[in-house]
Order: structure tokens, then C-alpha cells, then sequence
């Protein structure tokens, strides 16, 4: 991970494989796409929580992570400070703000707003993180990887805050049910998105590009927020033992894990119409096929 921030908004980036000399923030920033050089800097925080730490501490108070003292190996370089950190630092050990970049935008042209044809969507910062909004039905489009880094701020703070108060938790939902499911074409490439229930068990239904971000209707995100500061995140199918959500990250990988289901369960349905087209007279059996789908798709995602 190599980080830059904006000097205007504070935005952070990783420019690890970014090939071009200089980085566009949606603010109107240009500033150079190069990490500044490490200075060795006293450990003052917890590189797991941010809190500080005293000069003798070896176990820090606030979250009983290991203080670490020795960068190396080395870890990011705080893009405020300049500080060295070790490998896998949450926070600079220095100044202790988060290190939560985002990707670097290859375009600033805006979009087309996927539920209302014609509307440019805005530039928003949201939690210091740049989505677009559709000033007509306030849809927000998470680019990329976005949508991990908004959910990574939200369980931040409530592991620093604790769980809200029972006004945040037994909110009512706001955003509305879909009484007609409808499949959003991708502001970016124009393919249909999948429909994906946040964490598998939250409830609100984003729609989301494998290749190029998430949609969110308006109060879908505060929806998702109140349900992670619920600690919906710690249990449930959504959750792989590290409070993470279920979207894949690789977008070749999800891409075809998500048609591989596609293909098993459209052949399974043909094979179930061909079955009752003979009165249940005879089994057609497609599994040989079915397994060569699924033997191609396993090797596509190794």
C-alpha cells in the first residue's frame, strides 16, 4: 500500500500501481502521485486503534493490541506526517489517524445517474471518502472499492464509541422496499448490476458492478450504517470471521463465480422443463453438464 492524501480535503489514496504522475481529487485537487519519504518517528499510538500509547507501554490500554515499536518490515508511510509504520498498521503509530485510502479515480467525467436517465451525478465527500450522488432521488454510487472503506469508518467508530444508543438501534428503516425488483445498469460500463443483500442478512438490497462499484438508493447507506453499529457485522451468514461483507473483491473472480451460478441454475431449470414436458415420465439427467460448468468455472477461479 502506497499512500498520498489530498492537500485540499485530507483524501487518502493508494497509488500502489497507479502509472500516471499525478492524481485528480473530485475536489479539484492535482497533486503528485508520489508517497513522501519516510522519517523514523516516536511510537505515541497504537497502530490497531489510533489511542495513545506511553513510552513503557507494551500492551496498549484502550484495545490490548501489542504496541509495536519496530517498523520493520515496513508498512505504510503516513501520508500526514511522514511517519514510518510497521507492516499492516490501521493507524500511524506518529499522529494515529486511520490510514482508510481509496482508489484512485481514472476519470473525473461524472455519470449518468442509473435510476434517472439524463441526471449527471455530483461529486460527494462522505466520511472523507469521495462517492457521487444524484441530486434527484440522492442515490449514491460507491466507485470500486469505496463501499468496503465507508463500512471499514463505520466499524471504527463503533469500536471506538461502542454500540449507539437504542435511538440509533431500533430505528426505523428508511430506505423504501422495492415492491417491483428492477436490475440498474452500471453508470460506468452500462451492463446490469447484481442485486446483493448487504451481508446477507441485513436486508438492504445495493445493487453492485464486480468490475467498477455499488449502488445505493437514498438512505441506503444510513441503513447500512445503523445495522454495522448494530454489530450486524459480527454474526450472520454475511460475515467470513473478520467482520467483513460478502461482495468478492477480485471483480474477474466474482464476475465468474456469478455466472457460473447463473449457468448451473438456468440448466437446472431447463432440465426440470424438459422433465415435465415428458409428464414425469423420464429423468433427464444433466448433470455431466452441470459438472462441466461447474469444472470451468472452478478453474477460472483458481
Amino acid at each position: 500500500m502506497k499512500l498520498v492524501a489530498c492537500p485540499r480535503c485530507h483524501a487518502q489514496y493508494d497509488v500502489a500501481g497507479f502509472t500516471d504522475e499525478t492524481v485528480t481529487c473530485p475536489c479539484g485537487a492535482s497533486f503528485p502521485a508520489k508517497c513522501p519519504a519516510a522519517v523514523d518517528a516516536a511510537v505515541k499510538r497504537c497502530a490497531a486503534c489510533g489511542a495513545l500509547v506511553g513510552d513503557e507501554e507494551r500492551v496498549c490500554s484502550y484495545c490490548q493490541a501489542t504496541v509495536i515499536r519496530d517498523p520493520a518490515p515496513a508498512g505504510p508511510v503516513c501520508p500526514e506526517c511522514y511517519a514510518r509504520n510497521p507492516e499492516r498498521a490501521l493507524h500511524c503509530t506518529a499522529c494515529g489517524i486511520a490510514f482508510l485510502p481509496q482508489p484512485v479515480r481514472r476519470t473525473t467525467e461524472p455519470v449518468e445517474c442509473p435510476n434517472c436517465p439524463g441526471v449527471r451525478l455530483g461529486a460527494r465527500s462522505l466520511g472523507g471518502l469521495w462517492v457521487d450522488e444524484c441530486p434527484m432521488c440522492l442515490g449514491l454510487w460507491a466507485p470500486r472499492d469505496v463501499m468496503d472503506r465507508l463500512v471499514d469508518r463505520v466499524r471504527e467508530r463503533r469500536r471506538q464509541e461502542g454500540p449507539p444508543p437504542a435511538s440509533v438501534l431500533h430505528r426505523e428503516r428508511r430506505s423504501p422496499w422495492q415492491a417491483k425488483i428492477t436490475y440498474r445498469k452500471c453508470p460506468v460500463c452500462g451492463a446490469a448490476m447484481q442485486r446483493k443483500n448487504f451481508a446477507g442478512h441485513s436486508g438492504v438490497v445495493v445493487d453492485w458492478c464486480g468490475s467498477h462499484g455499488t449502488w445505493l438508493d437514498a438512505h441506503e447507506m444510513e441503513d447500512i450504517a445503523a445495522f454495522v453499529l448494530e454489530g450486524g457485522l459480527q454474526h450472520g451468514p454475511g460475515d467470513d470471521g473478520n467482520g467483513t461483507w460478502s461482495l468478492p473483491a477480485d471483480p474477474v473472480k466474482a464476475a465468474a463465480l456469478l455466472a457460473a451460478q447463473q449457468l448451473l441454475a438456468d440448466e437446472r431449470e431447463r432440465s426440470l422443463a424438459r422433465y415435465r414436458a415428458l409428464g414425469g415420465r423420464g429423468r433427464i439427467d444433466s448433470e455431466k453438464l452441470i459438472q462441466g460448468i461447474g469444472d470451468l468455472f472452478a478453474r477460472l477461479l483458481k
